[in-house]
């Protein structure tokens, strides 16, 4: 296939029917196991369950399939039957967009009505699409057609306090819930109808910030929730430390202090079985460290710190054991610079480092880490604790020279690679296996 690049995202109603009907009727966007429904797929831990893909697929360049503007925004995407859905401020307004994921033309457009960005990413759930802006309004609508269902405003309806930077955490579904960052352990509301159901304490208006002012006591970060079928609790954080809180009734099941406030997370708590990493903290000595917390007793305890790995925006990944993620390093000249390090997940021990030169996000699949720069480069890597193994990489953008900002983690569905620029391009880059091409 051609790259295309499409410069507008508006068409006919007509247009608009056949797209549904095809996308309804094609055996090519069925629903699969495969979906990326949310902030870091299904099961929120930033690994896809693809498999009919090739992670050689970028030597020799990108191979780009579309790409699209769609405003300016954070917000990465997330994928159902064959339909993607996104957002960003677009001519003085915000948007929420459904698109064809094989095509990248647009299916619907929701406009917000308001110049205000969507920095959370959207979640698709059975017939709805939560959005939420950076203000705190949230938005439910049809996954069908994009008409509105119901939308509530968080601060002034339910008493949130607005994060410095404004919202950003994701809405995570968990049964007929809406779980969302907000306060100092979160809230819930009804998916169906928006109305709470229940909602922890406001930071108090002063609180102990060691001389930070870009805080408001709230964070950035997705609730994390617990995989584990027999107990049903999320991880939020805020100024007072992280919580884990029954996700019925918001109660508070254990809290773990931090040593010194920090301006906000952005980076998700990283978990597996009952242990919980933590790769943006802050010593009681003002080190920037990473911490494993496990649960014991019912009351968490810190199994090891240290500073191999200190992110401020990047989730790390946690595969067969060990953890891989990117290592903010101080360099006056190069602030957004990163390297890629893997630490044993049950010591803390380093075991290999790779200087990247660039911050970077990533996700995995099938063993393979799956990394792209700020500046819009990819790598596929073997996640393997003996040594960085690199499979193939490229630049996203053809080597277009042009001001990015990839801050958002790339998304493997059905053999393409997503890739969201602060700028507004999404960009589809095709790593199927030729023989997945072939019969498609």
């Amino acid at each position: 296939m051609n790259h295309r690049t499409i410069t507008s995202v508006y068409f006919c109603p007509a247009l608009l029917i056949v797209l549904i009907l095809f996308g309804a009727c094609s055996g090519g966007s069925a629903k699969t196991e495969f979906d990326w429904p949310r902030w870091r797929g299904a099961n929120g831990d930033g690994i896809s369950r693809e498999t009919e893909w090739d992670p050689k697929a970028l030597a020799g360049g990108s191979k780009i399939l579309w790409t699209v503007n769609l405003g300016s925004g954070y917000s990465n995407v997330a994928i159902e039957d064959g339909r993607l859905y996104t957002a960003g401020l677009r001519s003085g307004r915000g948007h929420i967009y459904c698109l064809n994921a094989d095509t990248g033309e647009q299916i619907w457009r929701y406009s917000t009505g308001t110049p205000v960005e969507l920095q959370a990413t959207p979640t698709v759930d059975g017939r709805n699409v939560y959005g939420l802006n950076k203000n705190g309004v949230l938005y439910c609508l049809k996954k069908g057609t994009g008409g509105l269902r119901w939308k509530r405003d968080l601060v002034s309806e339910y008493g949130a306090v607005q994060p410095y930077y404004g919202f950003a955490g994701s809405p995570v579904v968990v049964g007929d819930l809406l779980v969302l960052t907000a306060n100092t352990s979160g809230m819930a509301l009804n998916k169906k109808t928006g109305q709470l159901l229940w909602a922890s304490e406001k930071p108090p208006e002063e609180f102990p910030t060691f001389g930070l002012t870009n805080t408001t006591g709230t964070d950035y970060c997705t609730p994390v929730v617990s995989a584990d079928e027999d107990e049903h609790y999320a991880l939020l954080s805020s100024w007072k430390g992280l919580s884990s809180v029954d996700i019925e009734t918001g109660k508070l099941l254990w809290l773990y202090e931090w040593a010194l406030a920090t301006d906000g997370m952005t980076a998700d708590p990283l978990i597996f079985g009952h242990k919980f990493y933590i790769a943006h903290g802050v010593s009681n000595l003002r080190q920037l460290v990473g911490f494993l917390l496990a649960v014991e007793s019912g009351k968490p305890n810190v199994r090891w710190e240290n500073a191999h790995l200190w992110s401020t925006i990047s989730t790390p990944i946690y595969w067969e054991g060990h953890i891989y993620g990117c290592h903010n390093l101080p360099d006056n000249d190069n602030p957004d610079r990163g390297s890629l390090r893997c630490l044993n997940a049950e010591t803390g021990e380093l075991c290999w480092e790779q200087d990247l030169g660039q911050g970077f996000s990533l996700s995995a699949a099938a063993g393979k880490l799956i990394i792209l720069t700020t500046r819009g480069k990819l790598h596929i890597a073997e996640a393997t604790p003996s040594s960085y193994q690199e499979i193939s990489s490229s630049d996203v953008l053809g080597g277009k020279r042009k001001p990015v900002k990839f801050w958002t983690p790339p998304v493997l569905c059905r053999g393409k690679l997503y890739c969201r620029d602060y700028g507004g391009d999404l960009i589809c880059v095709d790593v199927r296996q030729r023989d997945v091409v072939a019969r498609q």
